[in-house]
């Protein structure tokens, strides 16, 4: 009997229904079933006949179960607050049951955003809901009280287009096991954790319009953020090893995401940043307490604005390169605004001369700034002494994501034998030839 039931464990419940039609012996075995997953295609073969009867369906099938070991229960339907009273029942149920893996999934969403459920976080008090291990919620509104403290044992929390009132500061707390937290396209004003989530080891934190941000996650390894350019304080993240990181603004960004947010991952190894270059900014000040030691993989995406005539903007970067002395690889994609035309000229930056001692690849593309970005691949030439390989691609790309040529085509020709095509580089570097006008 215990090898039926693990079979029939592992089997989706409307199958189980049918088989317990074999057997009297099987006939209530479905109503241990460990994992109750409500959508469309589970109840209806993919065939949506309404919210009353998803309802009524739901609520058949708990009636009968019974209660028991519930490994995961999922809700994955287009409902609302108006259907708030069912929707607590079965939670209440979840609860119950000692469910460990929560999902409850409500798109698409209510014509009216006042509509959205308010999600019953009374029902996970500290006792109820210690058997819960992750917990994933969309398109319901969330209201931590600041007595709240349940999820002791809460390891993983997804929120997405979550409605957050005020902060999750009175809940976070309180979820001391977790280690994956994930926040994208909600809605909340700040993220504050000032004490400290000690087992968090992945963080992902997009497109929530916050005002303000404060996390400190000691044993944290992987940081994924896009948000504007707000207030923000960041513990150290010693252990992180994986970042990437979108800075949304319109403005120059290249020293606020280095202060404020690369800054606090001094032992990452690779680093992803998508960032805003105004190209008449000038400086970008080194500092020698700063140094990314441990950095091997750097990918930078670039959108290039303000006047195309001056490369200081990109030439930057170098300032940046010195501060990692142990990269080995180096891509980077300077993404073109279509308002811009480039028209040449520009100074360089003055660097300190350090050596790249330890890079080895590099690949360039996008060249929206000719000048700038060919001058930083002669400074990466002539600096980087282990250097295996460097890809010129001079295939344009739009923000819009349109490809165009070089702005002056022949110019860049020029600037690539001026600066590139010596007798001493051919044995490291590929230059690809352009797409032809009009590709898409």
């Amino acid at each position: 009997q215990d090898v039926i039931q693990k079979i029939l464990s592992r089997l989706p419940l409307k199958e189980v229904v049918q088989i317990s039609t074999l057997s009297s012996g099987w006939r209530h075995v479905w109503r241990y079933h460990p994992d109750l997953i409500f959508s469309v295609e589970k109840l209806f073969d993919g065939k949506d006949k309404g919210g009353q009867e998803f309802v009524t369906s739901v609520n058949d099938v708990l009636k009968d179960h019974y209660c028991t070991a519930v490994n995961k229960f999922k809700v994955n339907y287009g409902l609302s607050e108006e259907h708030g009273d069912d929707l607590d029942e079965w939670l209440h149920f979840a609860v119950l049951s000692k469910a460990k893996n929560v999902v409850l999934d409500l798109r698409p969403p209510p014509k009216c955003p006042d509509d959205v459920y308010n999600f019953p976080l009374h029902h996970f008090d500290d006792r109820n809901s210690s058997c819960v291990l992750s917990l994933r919620l969309v398109l319901v509104c969330l209201r931590p009280a600041p007595n709240f403290c349940g999820f002791t044992n809460l390891r993983s929390l997804k929120l997405h287009r979550v409605y957050v009132s005020k902060d999750l500061h009175c809940m976070l707390p309180y979820c001391a096991a977790l280690e994956w937290l994930s926040l994208t396209d909600c809605f909340m004003p700040s993220f504050t954790m000032s004490e400290p989530l000690d087992h968090l080891q992945y963080a992902c934190i997009q497109n929530c319009s916050l005002q303000s941000m404060e996390l400190h996650a000691p044993n944290l390894t992987v940081f994924e953020y896009s948000e504007q350019d707000v207030p923000i304080v960041l513990g150290k993240f010693h252990k992180l090893t994986k970042a990437k990181i979108e800075v949304l603004s319109d403005s120059d960004n290249l020293g606020y995401t280095f202060s404020h947010l690369v800054r606090a991952m001094p032992n990452a190894e690779e680093i992803s940043l998508r960032i805003h270059i105004q190209n008449e900014a000038r400086q970008f000040m080194t500092d020698s307490r700063c140094d990314f030691i441990n950095l091997r993989h750097l990918n930078i995406e670039v959108l290039v604005d303000r006047d195309p005539g001056c490369s200081s903007g990109i030439l930057r970067l170098a300032s940046l390169l010195e501060l990692t002395p142990s990269l080995e690889v180096f891509n980077l994609h300077v993404l073109f605004n279509s308002s811009l035309r480039y028209n040449g000229g520009g100074d360089a930056t003055k660097t300190s001369g350090h050596k790249l001692r330890h890079l080895k690849r590099v690949y360039m593309s996008g060249f929206a700034d000719p000048r700038g970005q060919l001058e930083l691949a002669w400074y990466i030439l002539q600096h980087a002494t282990a250097l295996e390989r460097m890809v010129i691609d001079p295939d344009v790309k739009t923000r819009f994501g349109s490809h165009r040529a070089v702005e002056g085509g022949q110019l860049f020709q020029d600037l690539l034998a001026k600066y590139l095509l010596l007798p001493r580089f051919p044995e490291v570097l590929t230059v690809l030839r352009a797409p032809p006008p009009g590709h898409q």
